[in-house]
């Protein structure tokens, strides 16, 4: 397979990346379909070899490819329960993680950490929540950040960089951009624009 075009291609396939129990859920009919080109591939390997052996079954794992992503496409939009679940419970393990006091303990916790603890791979939580939301994971840990910083800017008590730290935010002129760039002005404005008399 190195030096064909598929050596290239296969790396735009996300679902390599996905634990066992992530695996495509195929119907009677697609799993005979796959069964097929599998038996393609195994009849020309052990055939004997010539000039020809090579690109065909590049194209027969080209195929196999192409329908694996067709099915892994399909999940996702006969999947919606499933799919609104994942960014239920991706949701929860951010309150819970905001809420346990552990932000401010160990930092903004990786996707690959909450992925984890939702007991699916990095890659699957990312793809099924860009399908379902359009957002990536790591836009809605964004949001769900400025969301927190909203509500502890009101309290005038506090510095803005204490603020960004009790986000997790190492660097405050961090926080201060993205608060910016997700919402269009500075926390300082918000402060000033939405402080309570």
């Amino acid at each position: 397979m190195k030096g064909t075009e598929l050596a290239h291609q296969i790396k735009k396939y996300g679902f390599f990346s996905y634990s066992v129990n992530e695996a495509l859920h195929l119907s009677p009919k697609e799993e005979k379909q796959i069964e097929s080109i599998v038996e393609n591939i195994e009849i020309e390997y052990q055939n004997n070899q010539d000039a020809f052996s090579k690109e065909i079954i590049v194209s027969q794992l080209d195929t196999l490819l192409k329908y694996a992503n067709r099915f892994y496409e399909r999940q996702f939009l006969n999947r919606k329960e499933i799919s609104n679940n994942l960014l239920e419970q991706f949701n929860q393990h951010l309150t819970e993680y905001f809420e346990s006091g552990q932000l401010q303990e160990k930092g903004i916790p990786s996707i690959e950490q909450i992925a984890a603890k939702m007991s699916v791979s990095q890659r699957y939580l990312s793809d099924t929540l860009k399908k379902e939301t359009g957002k990536t994971t790591t836009e809605h840990l964004h949001l769900h950040l400025i969301d927190e910083a909203k509500n502890i800017l009101l309290q005038p008590n506090k510095s803005i960089s204490e603020v960004a730290y009790e986000l997790g935010f190492e660097y405050p002129p961090y926080f201060s951009r993205l608060f910016k760039k997700k919402e269009g002005i500075s926390p300082t404005e918000y402060r000033e624009k939405y402080k309570l008399n």
